[in-house]
């Protein structure tokens, strides 16, 4: 009796308690949450939806300023000073220049001229004229610099042959595009109508719109899409299948060099009052420069050669051997006299280019190959000056395929001896082959 009690005690526990029937306010409140959910559920379904389809069709062209891109890039955060378009000319900073273009630009107190070189180019701007002299050629244009407060702003839709660009204004985009004509552009065909997007994400905004038979620049491509530079200077990716018939519009320009190589360079060292050797019938093994004694500064500061029937010979011989003459270019005779004859030139802006004309002329007389600047014992506040003289000579040796090459003296701490040469800058300002030499 007593077990069966305690058995009948055990199903009572595990039998559970009925549930409490809910009532019909509170079922009713129950079926509005649900419903209340789904539709919420829907709408930001649908919400999704149409955001997504919107993002196809909604092209946000909301530039509140001009837009710069150089060669496929929108470098418009990195300008130091907005661009000005005035009269339909482009206007650009000259700080902007330098962080682009030319960082040795520089204002020319003398002249009253900013000076700007690149590449092949040297140009002189004032802020009156409208006229450029480029590689010493003076040339009407439609413009000249201009001040906004402290900031000189140049006029480079007027300097396309200086930086060897195409500049093109999509006035009601508000974008000037830059493009080096150096650089290989290809482009292609757009199938069907597109959108361009900001990144190659799902969702991702619309920058322009493409219709089929536009043609795009093509920049890169990866993963199934492609970037491209649309004809509203919009930069933005699409899917690349969507692109047909891709070509080139020009090729990359390679610059060729002179020397594939090292180059082994030999110095042919003769007194200004002596003859150029001779050597015919020789050869110097291991090298594949000379640089004879050709052409120096004299005590008066004037450009002087010293090659006659015996150096014209000497070339010859050195280009039937496969040799490239730079002949050498020294003031050690004007430098004997006095530091400060070089230091004149140095400084005087219509000087050199006198200098760097007579250079150029002797180049192009004798059919050399470049030239090799020797200069020594000079002051070393010249430093800067003597890096603009090489600055200038650089492009206006290149634009006729010649090499400037500069020798400087090994670092020793003297004013006048090697303090005199800012070695970073010459190595770097134009391309240069620099020689060390003591």
């Amino acid at each position: 009796m007593k077990i069966k009690m305690e058995q009948e005690k055990k199903v009572a526990k595990k039998t559970p308690k009925p549930k409490r029937k809910m009532t019909k306010e509170e079922t009713k409140k129950k079926k509005k949450i649900i419903v209340r959910t789904f539709f919420t559920i829907v709408a930001i379904i649908i919400f999704a939806i149409i955001a997504l389809i919107a993002n196809d069709y909604i092209i946000l062209d909301n530039n509140k300023k001009t837009n710069l891109v150089i060669n496929n890039k929108n470098v418009t955060s990195n300008l130091k000073n907005d661009l000005i378009i005035e009269d339909n000319i482009i206007y650009l900073s000259k700080a902007d220049i330098a962080n682009f273009f030319d960082k040795y630009i520089y204002d020319e107190k003398q002249t009253k001229q900013i000076i700007t070189t690149y590449d092949k180019k040297i140009a002189a701007i004032g802020f009156e004229e409208n006229t450029i002299v480029i590689n010493g050629s003076k040339k009407n244009i439609y413009a000249h610099v201009i001040k906004k407060g402290e900031v000189e702003y140049l006029p480079i839709s007027e300097m396309k042959d200086v930086y060897d660009i195409e500049i093109q204004n999509i006035e009601d985009k508000k974008v000037v595009t830059m493009d080096s004509l150096n650089r290989g552009q290809k482009r292609a065909i757009v199938s069907s109508n597109i959108p361009v997007k900001s990144s190659t994400e799902i969702i991702a905004k619309t920058l322009d719109r493409v219709k089929k038979g536009d043609s795009v620049i093509v920049i890169n491509s990866d993963k199934g899409y492609t970037k491209v530079r649309t004809e509203n200077g919009k930069l933005g990716y699409v899917k690349t299948e969507k692109l047909e018939n891709e070509y080139v519009v020009r090729e990359e320009m390679t610059e060729e060099k002179q020397v594939e190589g090292k180059i082994n360079l030999t110095w042919d060292y003769f007194s200004t009052v002596g003859s150029a050797p001779q050597r015919e019938g020789t050869k110097i093994e291991g090298i594949n420069v000379v640089s004879p004694a050709f052409f120096y500064l004299n005590e008066n500061g004037d450009f002087k050669e010293n090659i006659g029937t015996r150096g014209e010979a000497y070339i010859q011989w050195a280009h039937s051997n496969g040799y490239k003459v730079w002949p050498m270019f020294s003031n050690a005779e004007a430098a004997t006299k006095s530091l400060s004859i070089t230091s004149e030139i140095m400084n005087n802006y219509e000087k050199r280019q006198k200098l760097i004309e007579n250079i150029v002329d002797a180049c192009v007389k004798y059919k050399i190959d470049g030239i090799n600047m020797d200069f020594e014992n000079m002051k070393q506040q010249d430093k800067d000056m003597y890096s603009r003289f090489i600055i200038e000579l650089t492009p206006r040796l290149k634009e006729i395929g010649l090499v400037t090459s500069v020798d400087v003296t090994a670092p020793d701490g003297g004013e006048t001896w090697s303090m005199c040469f800012d070695r970073h800058v010459i190595r770097r300002c134009s391309r240069l082959y620099c020689i060390y030499g003591i």
